[in-house]
């Protein structure tokens, strides 16, 4: 879905691209691109992004909840869901990256409502959501979340409407940014295709009148909640969060409803050899941001709160051990069947 050609990742991977000539000119290592520390730097950097990730995912959450609820939230979406796997095993896919990204962007996105923007923010907002576009081009849709932010009736909206015109100027500001950071991307397909937007899938694309829902949602291939069950406590997070989530809260339904249908539409919907489905794995954090919205609710409820943390606690413990079997060649890397799964289940070798 729009990363193979992509410039985004090479963006950020940039200095550590640097970093790796320097010591390979120092260490008199070919300057290929192929050798020793170019491969081992390439996997550090999808590293670096997913703690630099987890780190702005905290610092958002510490602003709306206990640090108790704080620590619980990171350690489920961590390793109670695919992330610690794309942020390790497979650093090199774009996923980290863009986890890191949609996390800076709905914290960039708190500071540039909720605050008089300066200008740094903008600049920082524009250039992270020019970022979102070329790491994976079909992610434009978490965009949405910018002027949707706060929006929870038909008079929020209005107003949301009415302040951005007020800061027109500014926005326009933010768009140019935006547009100088993509350009190079669309000049690259240009000047390789002679076109301006390009799919590097050939004639592979989307059946958006057959979409597999069902499968990406729950099926035992490549389910969302099949393989993290955990995410559905962030669901629960929907209808019981109250206070700054409610902000986010019909942003996030229009934002996943919509990445949902595209994942679901591609032609390869379990996106090849995964360990649970990578599709979703860069809207983590707004799951997140659900899930500790859950995790407080629960924390004023002592009589549900022991048999939460009973099920939260087991949801982790299966994901890890399934991401161990997909580590060591247990569990298969697609089409998982339902007597595989029960033949394989917490089976180590």
């Amino acid at each position: 879905m729009g990363q193979r050609a992509s410039i985004g990742i090479a963006v950020q991977m940039a200095p550590f691209f640097v970093a790796a000539t320097v010591l390979s000119w120092w260490s008199n290592l070919p300057r290929d691109g192929f050798s020793l520390y170019y491969q081992h730097f390439a996997g550090l950097a999808g590293l670096v992004y997913f703690l630099a990730g987890l780190a702005v995912l905290r610092q958002l959450l510490r602003r709306h909840f206990t640090d108790g609820v704080v620590l619980a939230t990171l350690v489920a979406i961590t390793w109670g869901t695919n992330l610690f796997h794309y942020g390790t095993y497979d650093s090199i896919f774009s996923h980290a990256y863009s986890f890191f990204l949609i996390a800076s962007l709905v914290a960039l996105t708190e500071r540039w409502w909720e605050e008089m923007p300066t200008w740094r923010v903008s600049m920082l907002l524009s250039s992270v959501s020019a970022l979102i576009v070329l790491t994976r081009h079909t992610n434009v849709i978490f965009l949405s979340i910018v002027p949707l932010y706060g929006v929870t009736s038909w008079a929020s909206f209005m107003s949301n409407l009415r302040r951005l015109w007020d800061r027109r100027a500014r926005i326009a500001g933010m768009t140019a940014i935006a547009i100088v950071c993509v350009s190079p991307q669309f000049l690259l397909y240009k000047r390789a295709t002679g076109h301006w937007i390009v799919s590097s899938y050939v004639n592979a694309g989307f059946t958006f009148t057959s979409p597999h829902l069902a499968e990406v949602l729950v099926g035992v291939q490549k389910g969302l909640f099949f393989w993290s069950p955990v995410l559905l406590l962030a669901v629960a997070g929907l209808f019981v969060g109250r206070g700054w989530p409610r902000a986010l809260l019909f942003s996030t339904i229009v934002v996943m409803a919509i990445d949902t249908y595209l994942i679901a539409s591609w032609w390869d919907w379990q996106f090849g050899g995964s360990y649970g489905h990578r599709g979703f794995t860069d809207s983590l954090a707004l799951f997140a941001i659900f899930l500790a919205a859950f995790f407080s609710w629960t924390a004023e409820r002592p009589r549900v709160r022991a048999a939460v943390e009973i099920v939260a606690s087991a949801a982790v413990f299966l994901s890890v051990v399934q991401m161990l079997q997909y580590w060591a060649g247990i569990m298969p890397i697609a089409d998982t069947t339902w007597d595989q799964y029960r033949e394989l289940f917490f089976k180590l070798r």
